[in-house]
């Protein structure tokens, strides 16, 4: 029983180590992380499983720690402009309409591949493909030519105005006070939206959002 105590205090030890790595690191999505991230992450996360099959706990947290720095370490660097090549330059596969067969080969993507990742982007034929980018991420950024391309808003001579963010400012019952400054409204607002529209109290809400001073809530009951 004492063995499984412990076991389990590991692993929850390891577990909230983990989570304080990550959010040390930063919030890249996995999409953003260079190939020199991903794997520093594979040796993380092997080296902080070896507590649960061993008992040097010191190591381990010491081994992770060294580990997690040089990451940060070379995020740092890479904001420097000596090393701005550090997490990879973007390559032009297409340029002006032309397949790059220079950086496709440097890339390693075949025209299949490259195929199949345009369709993703909606893109069906090369030909509507004025430039393609392939980001360090791993992702592309397509620029069609400009009869391929639905015609914008400005184009079209219409007048729409500006679309402006959404805020959830209520979530489980309890009211975002920190988000209110942004939307520009007061409490009091709020709460008197609730009781003249849905004639509740933040309490009864699940979930509500304001987007230009128009209130919209999800009521528990509803829910």
């Amino acid at each position: 029983m004492l063995d499984l105590l412990v076991y389990l205090t590991r692993s929850i030890v390891l577990i909230i180590t983990m989570w304080l790595i990550c959010n040390f690191i930063g919030k890249k999505s996995l999409a953003q992380f260079t190939p020199y991230d991903i794997a520093v992450l594979f040796i993380i996360s092997n080296v902080i499983s070896q507590p649960l099959v061993n008992k040097d706990l010191f190591k381990t947290a010491f081994g992770v720690l060294v580990l997690a720095l040089s990451i940060l370490i070379f995020s740092m660097l890479s904001l420097k402009r000596f090393f701005y090549g550090m997490d990879g330059m973007p390559s032009v596969l297409i340029a002006n309409g032309k397949l790059n067969r220079a950086e496709l080969k440097r890339a390693h993507i075949n025209i299949y591949t490259l195929l199949s990742m345009l369709r993703m982007q909606g893109y069906n034929k090369i030909e509507d493909v004025n430039f393609t980018i392939l980001e360090p991420s791993g992702q592309i950024s397509v620029i069609p030519k400009s009869d391929a391309r639905p015609p914008t808003i400005k184009e079209m001579n219409l007048k729409v105005e500006d679309e402006t963010l959404t805020y959830a400012v209520i979530v489980d019952g309890k009211i975002n006070k920190r988000i209110l400054p942004y939307v520009k409204i007061t409490e009091d607002w709020l709460l008197k939206e609730l009781q003249k529209s849905y004639h509740v109290k933040p309490e009864e809400v699940f979930y509500a959002e304001v987007s230009d001073k128009k209130l919209y809530a999800n009521l528990y009951k509803d829910a």
